[in-house]
This record gives C-alpha cells, sequence and structure tokens, in this order.
C-alpha cells in the first residue's frame, strides 16, 4: 500500500512540473482607458493598425500595447476573439491578420432602430514561433470607444505544439 501511495505521490510531483514548465500566454486590452468622455478613430482613406492600449491581462507580455501587435512567444494553437462597438452613422469594420495576411473580419453599418451595435469575430489559428496578429481598421470605417471599453481585443495559447 505504501509502494503504491509513494508512486502516486510521484506521478502528481511530475505532473505539477510539467504544468510549471508550460508556456502561459494570455492577453486582453480595450482600445482606450478613458475614464471620461469618448474618442473617435477614423474613418481614414487607409487601413490603420488599431492599438488596444489599456492592457487588462498581458500574461507572457506577448502583447504590445504600443504598436496593437501580438507576436507568439511559441509555436502553438493560440485563440483569438475581438469586439467592436458602432453607435454612430458611419459604418465599422475591423479585420484580423496574421503576417500580414488577412483572417477574419467584423464587420457593421450604422444602426437602423437603436443608436448601439456590437460586432465581433473569433479564431484559433496555428502559430510559429514569431508570427504576428493584429487587428486594422477597414479604410472608411470608424471605431468609437468610450469608459465603457466595449472595444476590445484578446488572445491566448490553447496548446503548444
Amino acid at each position: 500500500m505504501e509502494e503504491k501511495l509513494n508512486a502516486l505521490n510521484d506521478g502528481v510531483k511530475e505532473l505539477r512540473s510539467k504544468n510549471e514548465e508550460r508556456e502561459k500566454v494570455a492577453f486582453s486590452a480595450s482600445l482606450s482607458a478613458l475614464g471620461k468622455g469618448l474618442q473617435f478613430i477614423g474613418p481614414y482613406t487607409h487601413v490603420n493598425t488599431l492599438v488596444n492600449k489599456n492592457a487588462f491581462t498581458n500574461i507572457g507580455n506577448a502583447y504590445d500595447t504600443n504598436t496593437g501587435i501580438f507576436t507568439a512567444p511559441v509555436k502553438g494553437v493560440y485563440f483569438f476573439n475581438f469586439v467592436v462597438f458602432n453607435p454612430h452613422d458611419i459604418s465599422t469594420g475591423v479585420r484580423l491578420l496574421k503576417n500580414s495576411i488577412f483572417v477574419v473580419a467584423a464587420t457593421d453599418n450604422p444602426p437602423k432602430q437603436d443608436t448601439e451595435d456590437t460586432t465581433c469575430n473569433s479564431v484559433s489559428l496555428f502559430l510559429q514561433q514569431g508570427d504576428q496578429i493584429y487587428l486594422q481598421l477597414i479604410e472608411n470605417r470608424r471605431v468609437y470607444t468610450d469608459s465603457l471599453r466595449r472595444n476590445t481585443f484578446s488572445g491566448h495559447l490553447l496548446f503548444t505544439m
């Protein structure tokens, strides 16, 4: 019995050790940390990288709040989600890119019945170490942000490969 208990304890120690060695990567950020007021971004005649400057969490420091770019620290499968808020009469649209190549988008036209609309998209991607993921505001579109922080960009490592 004691031998079995020791074997189980050794197994638990090994699992804990493997978990501690696992890469930990997760971030979530909003466009701004405005306490009051509002801010419009766009429209522009060309695409612009959206920089979500207000990081709620940035475990692993793979998301750069100065550039808006996530750089994969390890090879693996990652999950990304972004939410875009649109309360006004100019369409909104954001696309997610991997190494400058379009992956997915979320767009929304001006609200008709109410004054607020939200759009979002999510994707799981296989990334090599060093691959970059970022959001772009589509040309002639606008994003609005305020103290409610409704525009967000988040991602995390699901597992390494």
